[in-house]
């Protein structure tokens, strides 16, 4: 849906002379969305709403010589020049006049397009605020949950798969790991269980820590995608040490 806050203020802005071009790059650089920019400019051209330019002013020298008209523009360059220097008009009027330049000359300089053109540059167009995107937020807080529960499950097999490893019971006096007194090993797999659950809190501390410290950086990084990429790897090894756990453990059996 078109921002019309958005609308409003490029037809605003446009009104003022500013070009098309230079008003995207003005709202990209303050964080607009690209797609969100192309779509307010297509909405006023769908529009087809008149963009009032900025009344021109007539030509004040329609009277005056080719010549005149050149040293004309020649003299508003330099006042515009010495203005950019920090000198005040008077201090200009007052060296031009020493100078032995015509009095409505040099008044004439002082006025015009010229003048006009350089307030318009000085004055930066007001940045309009871009809205919380609550969408976005509720999409980084699903992800977080889920990632939280997925890294603490996995966390949890991990756990489990240790207390597996680690069971041992007493056989004629003899310790033996990986062996079960139950024919359906319900006692081995009871104290992998209980093995876990005493490791419950470390094992959400980890999780929601990590789930969180991915969410932010994939929010607050640019580079989003290497993000994904460096997570899945970490992920899958994490995986595949389990795996291997898992492996040794059936192997000891």
């Amino acid at each position: 849906m078109v921002d019309l806050k958005l609308v409003d203020y490029i037809k605003r802005h446009l009104q003022k002379g500013y070009k098309e071009n230079e008003l995207k790059d003005i709202l990209i650089k303050n964080k607009w969305d690209k797609n969100e920019v192309t779509e307010a400019f297509a909405y006023l051209s769908s529009k087809k709403e008149p963009v009032q330019k900025p009344a021109s002013k007539p030509a004040q020298l329609t009277e005056t010589s080719v010549t005149q008209q050149n040293q004309l523009i020649a003299l508003k360059q330099f006042i515009k020049k010495s203005r950019q220097k920090g000198i005040s008009d008077q201090e200009i009027k007052t060296a031009l006049l020493a100078k032995r330049w015509p009095a409505d000359v040099v008044a004439k300089g002082f006025e015009g397009p010229a003048q006009v053109q350089e307030k318009v540059q000085e004055q930066k167009p007001k940045q309009p605020k871009k809205p919380f995107n609550f969408k976005l937020l509720m999409w980084y807080v699903l992800a977080f949950i889920v990632a939280s529960i997925i890294l603490t499950g996995t966390i949890f097999v991990y756990y489990y798969v240790l207390g597996l490893s680690e069971y041992t019971i007493n056989v004629n006096g003899e310790e033996q790991r990986g062996k079960c007194l139950e024919l359906d090993c319900s006692d081995m797999k009871d104290h992998a269980f209980d093995y876990a659950m005493d490791s419950i809190v470390l094992m959400l501390a980890i999780g929601i820590g990590a789930a969180l410290l991915i969410v932010l950086l994939y929010a607050l990084l640019p580079v989003k995608n290497a993000i994904l990429w460096i997570v899945n790897i970490l992920y899958f090894l994490f995986l595949v040490y389990i795996g291997i756990r898992w492996i040794v453990f059936n192997q000891s059996i």
